[in-house]
């Protein structure tokens, strides 16, 4: 969490109204949009945006929160989501990508063989609990790190790779197409990725503490529920205002409309209707100073 999220959520532990009308009127759209797409009826939506912000401020004397404000609004969000369609529909809603589903070849059983310990005695020390919330503390920092490394490196190409190979589990073959690269291309992206994740896993001081080899769903689960790879908020808006370089202009292209994140996409749609909203309000203050002269002159 940064320094701006941290003193926000201390002023409104503190009972600051202003502090939490800040954050509602902040999130609150982006959250309505989410929802809509994943419900049918606006009352509804509008309903799990509400439950959402509820359950936040009931607990927000208990919240532990590792990530930002807006990533741990989206997972209540996502629980919520699931809890009504289940509920009510008695069907199960795709969160992830709803198009990519995995494809015939899939990453092996163990990602990390190897880089945890076999002694039986350590797992003893650790209840099932602490153990789980350790073994995906350190496979996010692992994956900050890949992603972070591929950022830096402007490798923004190798990126889509580990979005769609890790995030949307899709096949070589089938990302090799969608990406319009050579197959054995994309296996080398994947190797030099997954060989960064086992580095960064084995190097961890936490994994001494781990005796339970990390899965291929635990990936995708972690990836997705902490949105590693989302754009920031104001690179979805620069995008918006065709301000980004060439190459992240076409990788933020690719993670909204290839991809189709929903978190994304419902923050897009929320900044653009802010900034029809902003253009509106321009447009009508711009009416009003060229004409408001003619009720004191008379017409």
């Amino acid at each position: 969490m940064n320094q701006t999220d941290q003193d926000l959520l201390e002023a409104i532990r503190r009972g600051d109204t202003a502090a939490w009308t800040r954050l509602v009127d902040e999130y609150q759209g982006r959250l309505l949009r989410f929802a809509q797409t994943r419900v049918p009826q606006s009352a509804d939506a509008e309903d799990i945006v509400q439950d959402t912000f509820a359950s936040f401020i009931k607990a927000i004397h208990t919240l532990r929160i590792e990530t930002s404000i807006e990533t741990y609004l989206f997972g209540i969000l996502r629980n919520a989501v699931v809890n009504r369609v289940r509920t009510r529909w008695a069907r199960t809603v795709c969160l992830i990508q709803d198009v990519y589903h995995g494809g015939e070849e899939n990453l092996p059983p163990d990602l990390f063989s190897g880089a945890t310990t076999p002694d039986p005695s350590v797992s003893r020390c650790v209840s099932r609990e602490e153990q789980h919330h350790l073994q995906r503390q350190v496979l996010v920092n692992a994956l900050q790190q890949l992603i972070q490394e591929l950022q830096d490196a402007g490798k923004l190409r190798d990126l889509k790779v580990a979005e769609l190979v890790f995030y949307c589990q899709l096949a070589s073959k089938e990302t090799a197409k969608l990406l319009q690269m050579d197959e054995g291309l994309v296996r080398v992206v994947k190797h030099r990725c997954l060989k960064s994740i086992r580095g960064a896993v084995a190097a961890s001081d936490a994994i001494q503490d781990l005796s339970v080899s990390f899965s291929e769903d635990m990936l995708t689960e972690v990836w997705e529920s902490q949105r590693l790879s989302c754009p920031k908020r104001s690179t979805l808006g620069a995008f918006l205002l065709e301000d980004l370089s060439p190459e992240w202009f076409d990788y933020v292209d690719f993670h909204l409309t290839t991809m189709g994140c929903h978190f994304c996409r419902a923050s897009f749609k929320d900044l653009q209707e802010q900034q029809t909203n902003e253009q509106q309000t321009q447009f009508r203050r711009q009416i009003l100073n060229s004409t408001i002269g003619f009720l004191s002159g008379g017409l």
